[in-house]
């Protein structure tokens, strides 16, 4: 029942949080390793995140009218665990970054389809999701640290092997989560779609994507705003690994970052969501970022690695802030 329901959804968002710590925060220095210049670092990221920008709201509306958000999520995870292989095998660059983008458009959606999953179960989203969520954190931080000492001795190219067992824990995780109320939503979604195709064609032109965006133009405020602070996460993520090892950091210290920024996400989620209750989800999120932005701009001129790990720990908490104020907010929305 829900015991069982709860039980596995806990190992979902783990196990989401351990395909982040076992490949993403390692993706910059791993072409690094691979002889890209940081230019050629920063396209190919850019590339993934344009792919994830056009995959994300496809997947979605997998997720919501043709099979399911959990079965999206499955099919999601397979393109990106067979092309992951692609990272770590002698292939010219061009071939490298064509695997990546498919690893973003097929892995990095799958957080938001196990939102989706969640969402319709929990009883109370603003006090159980942060819960949920910072297992995430949790999971992605202990596998950052972990396979930080595991690719100090075997290199980064042992990232996607370690990625791909993430990626079946998650498709058997999924599989382990009853559908209950996500499999009537389903068939109510479907039913209403197929009843708008007869009396207004216009408003699928754009699948589920048009339907959320119908008659609430706050959320195209809200995405406008996400869009704006993730450019200045994105760009973050990928260059802060990079500028670690230019300080003479090696996979130790680039998990040890990446470890520290997940893991503070923990008390950041439960402090965001303590504070929403009281003050309300926009002061969480402007407070948020603003200080993950400081965070930020202070990576400019520290340069020594102490410091920036110190800093990467500030940051993950004002990014729990801006995650779950993000989640809550399209959830009230919709």
């Amino acid at each position: 029942g829900t015991i069982r329901t709860m039980r596995w959804l806990r190992m979902l968002y783990l196990s989401n949080g351990f395909a982040v710590g076992a490949l993403y925060g390692f993706v910059p220095v791993l072409l690094l390793s691979k002889g890209f210049d940081p230019a050629l670092i920063g396209l190919s990221t850019s590339l993934g995140s344009v792919a994830y920008s056009f995959a994300l709201p496809a997947w979605g509306h997998v997720g919501d009218v043709l099979t399911g958000p959990r079965r999206a999520l499955q099919l999601a995870c397979i393109p990106a665990a067979v092309f992951a292989l692609g990272l770590c095998a002698p292939l010219p660059m061009v071939a490298v970054i064509a695997c990546l983008v498919v690893v973003t458009a097929g892995g990095g959606p799958t957080a938001a389809l196990t939102d989706a999953m969640a969402m319709p179960i929990l009883a109370n989203a603003s006090r159980e999701y942060a819960r949920l969520r910072l297992l995430s954190s949790f999971g992605g931080a202990a596998m950052a640290i972990a396979c930080g000492l595991l690719f100090s001795r075997t290199g980064y190219v042992a990232a996607p092997i370690v990625y791909i067992f993430t990626m079946g824990l998650m498709i058997f995780s999924a599989h382990k989560v009853p559908l209950g109320r996500d499999s009537e939503r389903h068939r109510k979604a479907r039913g209403a779609v197929e009843g708008r195709l007869h009396s207004a064609p216009a408003r699928g032109r754009f699948g589920s994507v048009g339907e959320a965006l119908l008659g609430r133009p706050r959320l195209l405020a809200v995405l406008a705003s996400a869009l704006l602070i993730f450019i200045g996460f994105m760009a973050a993520a990928t260059y802060i690994s990079v500028r670690i090892s230019d300080l003479g950091g090696g996979a130790v210290e680039v998990g040890l970052s990446n470890g520290l920024a997940w893991g503070a996400e923990i008390p950041g989620l439960i402090l965001a969501g303590w504070l929403v209750a009281r003050v309300g989800l926009r002061p969480v999120l402007g407070v948020s970022a603003v200080g993950f932005a400081v965070c930020l701009a202070s990576w400019i001129v520290f340069v020594d690695a102490g410091s920036i790990l110190l800093t990467r720990f500030v940051s993950g908490i004002f990014f729990g802030g801006i995650l779950i104020t993000f989640v809550l907010t399209i959830a009230q929305l919709l």
